[in-house]
């Protein structure tokens, strides 16, 4: 395998201690390396996005720039997405039940993404409740 457990290509013959070794290049040493330096590249993601992940991507912390807006249930978002959210993407009308004795009747409206916490029992609400830069969290 050309790469180790961290990721790194390692080669399997160096041509130099050949040289000095006096060892003379011969077609089935430059055939195994070949095959490994084919192995590396065929892991390796290409950056035209031509093929699909096989595996998790680990970001080891760090972050991805540069994402463009999600159009798809699918797709990622941006930042910029999440913070032009409106009132009328969180817009709830009618009864929805969480769990058992959680009824709610009512337009919930959150026109931020700041967070603010509801907690309640039962509550039964009828006509509009206003939650001015908040969420509500059902638990």
């Amino acid at each position: 395998m050309p790469f180790d457990s961290q990721g790194n290509f390692s080669r399997i013959y160096s041509w130099e201690q050949d040289r000095m070794n006096d060892i003379d290049i011969v077609s089935d040493r430059h055939d195994e390396e070949d095959d490994n330096f084919a192995a590396g590249l065929n892991n390796c993601m290409l950056r035209d996005g031509r093929c699909t992940m096989s595996g998790n991507l680990n970001m080891g912390n760090f972050q991805i720039k540069n994402v463009a807006n999600g159009n798809s249930n699918s797709d990622a978002v941006n930042r910029s997405q999440l913070n032009s959210v409106d009132g009328n993407a969180l817009h709830k009308s009618g009864t929805e039940t969480a769990s058992g004795a959680k009824t709610f009747s009512t337009s919930v409206t959150t026109p931020t993404m700041t967070a603010t916490t509801l907690t309640a029992t039962t509550a039964t609400i009828s006509g509009t409740l206003n939650i001015p830069g908040g969420r509500i969290w059902i638990a």
